[in-house]
Formats: structure tokens, C-alpha cells, sequence
């Protein structure tokens, strides 16, 4: 009796070290495997934010030492629209995500609106002066309320331009009777209107169509776009009149910063810093290249050197975004834009 008592304790002693063993070998593997993050973008692979969203990836693989892992999904494979991308990363979802001012400013922080307000831009220097300073700190720190953490600004889609069948653009007259087909928002429509020009406002996929039936004259957009939808077939004078430089914000969900360790913390800061670096940098080499295909097709470019001409008239636009956000603030975001000029 004694020794099958002692063969019986045995066996439970040779199962219990075997389970322990896997367990901790299961506990180690578990420290092992890496936190996943998703990176959701609204643009086609060439545009220059996925460009950023890869640097974004690879730099926090290195930085956290494998611990944190990005996978980066272009394209609208998250969600439709940057809206929806946006909502995305408020309720967790998505991750990561690079978020435009316009659907930020129509659709959930106002104070972005003024962002959009055409020909207050004069030089990219410019906007990052501003954006980098206390207006643009103030911005993303007002996100937090919303559940997203801000970390900076890119360049996005770069400076917009008009493009136009019936003639280049070079003073403010130049754009009297044009019809121009633009997105569907009060400061385009109020910039179109205090030009002299007919705003159409109609959806993306109907334009090209437009353009060439002769629906509408022109349009506005950033070389990008002019290169991407195949524009430059349908287009005979794109004009750049550099009207407006919407920054994008590069953003990430708070409890999921919140939740990591403060060194992958520090971490994800070195990233994002890298990644809106990247974002500046390749915007302005997307244009450089976008430009150069424009003009290879055909299309005639010119430069619009008088840009104070056409801010002067936008006075009834800056003020249809003060009555969103309150006279006091847009003074002092216009003061430091012309601190920075």
C-alpha cells in the first residue's frame, strides 16, 4: 500500500513540474508576442501620408524593440472616408490614423475650421510655424476630450490649386464667371463666390465626367489629385494658386496610449515626431514629381505671384468662421499666421 501511495505522489509530481514548466514557457511566449496596432488611412497607396504611415510602422518596430507592431491599412480598407476613420479611432477599432482639417472642422472640432480659410498660407514655412507652435498644441490637446491623443501635423495633400478649361488663372478677374466645381463646403463655396466664380458643389466621382462635357469650367484640388484621377486629360490650364494648405493631424486612440508602459510611450512619441517629418518632407517631393507629370501631359502651368489680391477679398469667409469660432479666437490664429509669414 505504501508503495503504490508513493508511485501515485510520484506521477502527481512529475505532472505537476511537467504542467508548471508550460505554463511559464506559455507566460514567456505570451511577454513575447507582440502589441498590434491599426494604422487606417483613406488614400491610395503613392499618397504622401501612407508614405508617413510606413515610417510611423517602422520606426515604432524598432524604437519598442519588436514590442509594438503596425500594421498599416490603406485605402479605406478600415472605414469610408476619414469621418469614419476618425469615429474609428475615438471608439478604439482603429489605432492609429492620419485625419484631415476639413472633416475634423465640419464634423467635430470647429476650432479646425480655420485651418481650411483660403489664401492665409503663403509658404509651408509658414504653416509650420503655426502649427508647431502654441495654436497648433492647443488643437490637438483639445482632442483629448474627444478620446483621441494629437501628436502633430503633417503635410497631407499639399497646397490646392485651380485648374481650368476656360482660362488660366493669374489676378482675382480671372476667375469672374468661371463655373468651378468644388467640394461641398461653406468656405469653398464663400472663396468661389467672393472671386467672382459659380461654385458647383458635386462629389468627387462626377467631376472628371464634368470637366470633360464642359459642365463646369474647372475645379480646385492639389496636384495630387490632378495626377491620381487622370486629370491632366480633361485639363488644360492649372494655375497654382496655393488657396489653401490643409494640415493633417496624426492621431492615436488615448486609452491605448494611456494603456502602455512609459517607455513604449516614449517610444510612440519618437514615432509619430518621425512620421509627421516624413509626411512634410513627401508631400513637397509629391509635388515636385506631380508637377512635372502635369506639365509633360500637356497642360499649361503657371505661377499666380499677386496671393495678397485674392486674400483681400476673402473677408465674408473669415467672417462665416468667426461666427463658428468666436472672433477672439480667429484673431489670435490670425495674428500668429502673420507672426509667421
Amino acid at each position: 500500500m505504501h508503495s503504490i501511495l508513493w508511485g501515485f505522489f510520484r506521477r502527481s509530481i512529475v505532472v505537476f513540474c511537467v504542467m508548471a514548466v508550460a505554463c511559464l514557457f506559455g507566460i514567456e511566449a505570451a511577454a513575447q508576442s507582440p502589441i498590434v496596432m491599426k494604422l487606417g488611412t483613406v488614400n491610395p497607396s503613392d499618397c504622401p501620408r501612407n508614405t508617413a504611415a510606413y515610417e510611423f510602422s517602422k520606426v515604432l518596430g524598432e524604437k519598442s524593440k519588436g514590442q509594438i507592431k503596425v500594421e498599416v491599412y490603406t485605402n479605406n480598407q478600415l472605414a469610408r472616408g476619414e469621418g469614419a476613420i476618425f469615429e474609428g479611432v475615438q471608439m478604439g477599432t482603429i489605432d492609429v490614423a492620419p485625419v484631415g482639417s476639413a472633416p475634423l472642422g465640419g464634423m467635430f472640432e470647429p476650432y479646425y475650421l480655420p485651418l481650411d480659410l483660403p489664401f492665409i498660407w503663403f509658404s509651408r514655412e509658414q504653416v509650420w510655424k503655426v502649427m508647431d507652435g502654441p495654436i497648433g498644441q492647443e488643437l490637438l490637446k483639445k482632442m483629448e476630450a474627444r478620446g483621441v491623443k494629437g501628436f502633430g501635423f503633417g503635410g497631407g495633400w499639399g497646397f490646392r490649386h485651380m485648374q481650368s478649361n476656360r482660362r488660366a488663372i493669374y489676378t482675382p478677374e480671372d476667375m469672374k464667371g468661371q463655373t468651378i466645381r468644388v467640394q461641398e463646403s461653406p468656405i469653398y463655396i464663400g472663396m468661389m463666390k467672393q472671386l467672382g466664380a459659380n461654385p458647383v458643389p458635386m462629389p468627387w466621382g462626377e467631376v472628371y465626367l464634368a470637366m470633360k462635357q464642359g459642365t463646369v469650367d474647372g475645379m480646385e484640388s492639389p496636384t495630387f489629385s490632378i495626377v491620381s484621377g487622370k486629370y491632366t486629360e480633361v485639363t488644360k490650364y492649372v494655375s497654382l494658386t496655393r488657396h489653401t494648405y490643409p494640415p493633417i493631424s496624426w492621431f492615436m486612440n488615448l486609452k491605448k496610449y494611456q494603456g502602455l508602459s512609459p517607455e513604449l510611450r516614449q517610444a510612440v512619441d519618437e514615432s509619430f515626431r518621425a512620421a509627421c517629418a516624413r509626411d512634410r518632407t513627401a508631400e513637397v517631393e509629391k509635388e515636385e514629381s506631380d508637377l512635372q507629370v502635369i506639365k509633360k501631359a500637356g497642360v499649361q502651368v503657371n505661377e499666380v505671384k499677386d496671393l495678397q489680391a485674392f486674400q483681400d477679398r476673402m473677408g465674408p469667409v473669415y467672417d462665416l468662421v468667426a461666427a463658428k469660432v468666436g472672433k477672439d479666437y480667429l484673431d489670435r490664429f490670425m495674428s500668429a499666421v502673420k507672426a509667421a509669414k
